[in-house]
């Protein structure tokens, strides 16, 4: 049962989201919060899986962060009209895991709840479409194995483990790696990663190209993590903008 927390300070859309959550047999709709302080109270003491974070005017950067510090694990999808892929990129950095346009269909709030508390991420497609291109960059066969292993969700421990080497020697690697690369941090390895994997999750010898804004992706659902990491990767999954 996906446990879940909706914010939002207009009455009409907290009725709406109330019946349409309330529909679903595999979510568990706590009371709908309008105000911040209702919100984080909510959130330190029942400790939701999943938050639904209407968004009006701009985005509250300093709530996102307190969400965090009360709930580490707590997944955050934002629902909104507009966002720039600039602040879209920023809102990953501060924990979010979806972002949702107001304009869709009402079964697509239900399908990214869903998907964000299984462990993926939810952009939608116009979104996507919008980000800069980044270089290109060879890799060699070993960085390849190792970009791939980071994509799986796998530990230094067990990164080390599979390539047969000591895991100070994995920190060695990925700080190398995250400097040619220009990734900030195993998480936007991992989405460089699953953007660039071609068929069987071996990169190696092959150019990689980089983000240099917000994380681009193929306009279809992605799940490129091979079945038995499934469990321990975050995967994307880019949304279908409804037309």
């Amino acid at each position: 049962m996906i446990s879940l927390t909706v914010y939002t300070s207009e009455p009409l859309n907290s009725i709406a989201l109330e019946v349409l959550f309330r529909s679903s047999e595999d979510i568990s709709l706590l009371p709908v919060a309008s105000d911040v302080t209702n919100l984080l109270s909510q959130v330190r003491s029942l400790k939701p899986q999943v938050v639904l974070l209407a968004v009006d005017t701009s985005v509250d950067w300093g709530l996102l962060n307190k969400l965090r510090e009360e709930s580490p694990d707590i997944k955050v999808v934002l629902w909104l009209h507009e966002i720039t892929p600039e602040l879209a990129y920023q809102a990953i950095e501060c924990g979010v895991r979806g972002i949702l346009r107001k304009s869709l269909a009402p079964e697509m709030i239900v399908k990214c709840v869903r998907k964000v508390h299984a462990g993926e991420l939810w952009f939608e497609k116009a979104l996507t479409q919008t980000f800069l291109s980044g270089r290109t960059i060879k890799v060699s066969k070993r960085e390849g194995e190792l970009i791939t292993l980071v994509t799986q969700g796998l530990k230094n421990k067990e990164i080390a483990t599979v390539m047969g080497i000591t895991e100070g020697t994995v920190k060695v690697y990925l700080s190398r790696l995250f400097g040619k690369i220009g990734a900030r941090d195993r998480f936007e390895l991992a989405l460089i990663g699953l953007r660039n994997a071609p068929s069987g999750m071996d990169f190696g010898n092959v150019p990689v190209r980089t983000l240099t804004g917000f994380p681009a992706g193929p306009a279809e659902p992605v799940d490129a993590t091979p079945k038995k990491a499934q469990s321990q990767s975050t995967r994307l999954f880019f949304a279908r903008a409804a037309h």
